[in-house]
């Protein structure tokens, strides 16, 4: 094989490999998320590492159900509050808990856009709460996955709001 063909076949697979990628990128949904004042919110946790990795955690969310459930669509989320499940308790030493309760339910407010080819297909404000949160056969996330309340609620929104069903699959990155 002479350098020329060698040249002309890495062309091609570097233009084929770009287009698959293209294509990928294209069926699956963009989602945007901005959280809108997070030092006003009631409760997206104690310190500031913890609110950075929570903030982090639901927009992976956000973005891990919108390119599952919408391919091809545009999400835009701005989330104006988020009171997590549980409040943050000390204890006898300088480390805080969670402590969950029944009525220390998890709640998010946020407006959303979802559109397709600069199309509005729906948007709105929605306050999301789930008061059984604590009913562990309805949740479908292990005891050990951060968030587990928060990610649960938020499929049921998408699921209801956006899809028109009863329930999704567990979201996983």
């Amino acid at each position: 094989m002479n350098a020329s063909t060698l040249i002309k076949r890495a062309t091609l697979l570097g233009l084929t490999t770009l287009s698959l990628t293209a294509v990928a990128s294209v069926a699956q949904a963009q989602a945007e998320v901005n959280f809108i004042k997070p030092e006003t919110f009631a409760d997206i946790g104690w310190s500031a590492p913890d609110r950075e990795t929570a903030m982090k955690q639901l927009e992976e969310h956000f973005k891990t159900v919108a390119a599952r459930e919408l391919p091809g669509k545009q999400l835009k989320i701005d989330v104006t509050d988020v009171d997590l499940a549980g409040d943050v308790e000390p204890r006898v030493r300088a480390d805080r808990i969670r402590i969950l309760r029944t009525v220390t339910i998890p709640r998010m407010s946020f407006s959303y856009t979802l559109s397709e080819n600069g199309q509005v297909l729906k948007s709105g404000k929605a306050d999301i709460k789930d008061m059984d949160y604590q009913n562990t056969a309805r949740n479908r996330y292990f005891e050990s996955e951060p968030l587990r309340y928060e990610k649960k609620m938020i499929d049921d929104w998408f699921a209801k709001t956006l899809l028109n069903k009863s329930d999704i699959a567990r979201a996983t990155p």
